[in-house]
């Protein structure tokens, strides 16, 4: 057969390097989806302008986060959702929106020392820049009075109707600077008053057990307040009056809807999980690599049933050793053997009784070591496999003698 006929192996549809290249991609892409959709929450930037110390606009309370660190006062933002910061914060600060319900403010109280600062403005998002808001109105007192309802059923609020500093009855601090209808607390039965100003308001109360804080006014601590140098003195003194411990001071951000709950796929990411995530990463990438090595390309199938004398051959003798017959087979094998040597010999005019007793005397002549009269008993009375072998072999030898045709 030439080299021409021989059968060509057809080229792949793909070469193996871009195929490995379209598997790595793939896989990166899959993993960067899972990591990216375990941590979205915690990637939100939180430049809404809301309430909230994550935003800068006027009404949030980013500057104080900044301001406490740069004192030395460990402060940070918390965006497990009702959930309890770690390491334990000497207190939690609650900014609740106007939309905000008060049970889950009322979740807080079961966490530690907290800080709720009662929300006061109506804004409307900037139209030039999302991250800031302007002023649109203040909140009305009935919706304050219920926000805060789950801690003080009776109490009341005043807001003033003028634009002056707040001047804190408070020793070592001066007066704030201008704050614009300063709310105050005036009665309330099952609160303490902290924090009073001059005229009698009170600025800060706290439960009578001293867990649960209240900041009548956000503008003494939010960013447009810290603008002024005097407030952000006394924010850094009221933050200082219900911090308990040496704890940092955690800005919850979940309230205001930035939280970020817990997730089965996020705890595969975070350790001490993240071990066993990267050894089952590891473990299928080996598999991969071995299956890739081992397997190969795919064989083809061939067909059921094949073409030829070479697949009746081989049918024929998977019957005979199936029905385990295959001793039988040595009397036919004597037959076809002796009748080869006949023919090659040219003897097949001779008597069919002298035809065994003339080739052990042809054979004697020429040297052969076997004797028909001797193999045709073994292979009459062969009864196993490897009879049947034994004397199998021994007419293969003497037909390949007898015929000259020494292999």
């Amino acid at each position: 057969m030439t080299d021409a006929a021989l059968p060509s192996r057809p080229a792949p549809t793909f070469s193996p390097m871009v195929v490995l290249g379209m598997v790595l991609a793939a896989v990166f892409s899959a993993s960067a989806f899972l990591v990216l959709s375990a941590y979205a929450p915690d990637l939100r930037s939180g430049s809404d302008g809301g309430p909230h110390a994550l935003s800068k606009s006027a009404v949030g309370y980013a500057g104080l986060v900044r301001l406490l660190n740069a004192e030395g006062v460990p402060a940070d933002v918390n965006r497990d959702a009702g959930g309890q910061a770690y390491p334990k914060p000497s207190v939690e600060v609650l900014t609740p929106g106007a939309e905000t319900d008060p049970k889950d403010v009322a979740d807080y109280a079961s966490n530690g020392q907290i800080l709720v600062v009662a929300p006061k403005w109506l804004t409307t998002p900037d139209p030039l820049n999302p991250a800031f808001v302007n002023k649109a109105d203040v909140l009305p007192l009935k919706t304050l009075l219920g926000l805060l309802k789950p801690f003080a059923a009776n109490l009341v609020m005043a807001r003033r109707t003028d634009e002056a500093p707040a001047r804190l009855d408070l020793a070592g601090v001066p007066a704030t600077g201008s704050v614009d209808q300063l709310q105050t607390f005036q009665t309330a039965s099952n609160l303490d008053a902290i924090v009073r100003d001059t005229r009698g308001g009170v600025l800060l109360a706290a439960t009578h057990d001293r867990r649960v804080y209240f900041l009548s006014d956000p503008d003494l601590i939010n960013n447009h307040g810290l603008a002024s140098l005097d407030t952000a003195r006394a924010a850094s003194a009221l933050i200082a009056i219900v911090r308990r411990g040496g704890g940092p001071v955690a800005f919850d951000a979940g309230l205001n809807g930035f939280g970020a709950p817990r997730s089965l796929l996020k705890l595969a990411f975070s350790p001490p999980f993240l071990g066993a995530t990267l050894c089952l990463a590891g473990a299928g990438l080996l598999i991969a690599l071995c299956a890739a090595v081992t397997f190969g390309a795919p064989r083809r199938e061939g067909r059921a049933l094949a073409f030829g004398k070479a697949a009746l051959a081989d049918n024929s003798a998977g019957l005979i050793r199936m029905a385990r017959r295959e001793p039988r087979m040595a009397g036919r094998y004597l037959d076809l053997s002796r009748a080869q040597v006949v023919k090659a010999l040219g003897a097949g005019r001779a008597d069919p009784k002298d035809l065994d007793a003339l080739l052990d005397r042809m054979a004697e002549r020429g040297g052969v070591a076997q004797r028909l009269s001797t193999l045709a008993p073994e292979a009459r009375n062969a009864r196993t496999n490897a009879d049947l072998m034994k004397v199998a072999k021994a007419l293969y030898q003497w037909r390949m003698e007898m015929t000259g045709e020494h292999r």
